[in-house]
C-alpha cells in the first residue's frame, strides 16, 4: 500500500511544478511571425496558451514569458483559439516565478518590434513619430523630442487607435511611454499579424 504521506507529497509537489495564471500577455513567435498570446497556465514542462493566429500541431514555436529568453517548443494539441505548447527543455522555476511577476522577479510584458509612422498628441500639439516597439501597456518612440517624465500624452497609430498614456521616460533620441489603460489584446493580436501596417516604414 503506498504511504498517505508520499501520495500528499507527490500531489503538492505537482502543484508546485503547476502555477496557475491568468490572462497574463506573452509573446510567441510561430512559422509565421510573431504575435501575442494569453498565459492560461504555466509548468515546467510547458504551456496552455490562447493565441488568435493559425497554429498547427507540430509546430516549432517559442514563447517570451514576461521578462525572460524566448523558451522553445512544440505545439502539442489545439482546441479552438487555445494551444498546448510542450517546451523542448524544462524551465527553471526562476523563470516562472519571473513571469508570474512574484516578488523580486517582476518584469514588464513583452513588446512586439515595429516600424511604423504613429502620432503623439502632446498638450494640443501633434507630432508625427516614429513607432519602434509596443506592448499592451506601453510602446517606445521617437522624434518627439526630449519630453518630462509623466507628461500627458496620446498616441495614435494605424490599426490600434487612440491610446492614452504618460511619459516613462525619456532621452534625446527615443521615449518610453506608459498606457493608462492597456491594449486590448483582441486588438494587439491583430495589429500584429499585420505586417504591412506593423512594418509600414520598411517599404
Amino acid at each position: 500500500m503506498n504511504d498517505p504521506q508520499t501520495i500528499t507529497n507527490d500531489r503538492r509537489k505537482a502543484r508546485d511544478d503547476r502555477l496557475v495564471t491568468t490572462l497574463l500577455l506573452g509573446r510567441v513567435v510561430t512559422p509565421r511571425g510573431d504575435t501575442v498570446c494569453r498565459i492560461r497556465n504555466l509548468s515546467q514542462g510547458g504551456a496552455k496558451i490562447e493565441i488568435r493566429a493559425p497554429l498547427a500541431v507540430g509546430d516549432a514555436v517559442a514563447i517570451e514569458l514576461r521578462g525572460t529568453t524566448l523558451v522553445p517548443g512544440k505545439v502539442a494539441w489545439l482546441a479552438g483559439n487555445a494551444a498546448g505548447i510542450a517546451f523542448a527543455e524544462p524551465v527553471e522555476r526562476d523563470m516562472l516565478l519571473g513571469h508570474c511577476g512574484v516578488g523580486m522577479f517582476r518584469q514588464r510584458s513583452p513588446r512586439l518590434e515595429a516600424d511604423c509612422p504613429a502620432i503623439l498628441r502632446v498638450s494640443g500639439h501633434v507630432c508625427t513619430v516614429h513607432l519602434h516597439d509596443i506592448g499592451q501597456r506601453g510602446a517606445c518612440v521617437s522624434g518627439a523630442g526630449n519630453l518630462p517624465r509623466d507628461t500627458a500624452v496620446r498616441l495614435e497609430a494605424a490599426g490600434l487607435g487612440q491610446v492614452p498614456a504618460v511619459v516613462r521616460w525619456s532621452k534625446p533620441d527615443a521615449v518610453g511611454l506608459f498606457f493608462l489603460e492597456p491594449i486590448p489584446f483582441a486588438t494587439l493580436s491583430t495589429w500584429s499579424q499585420d505586417a504591412a501596417t506593423r512594418f509600414s516604414s520598411r517599404g
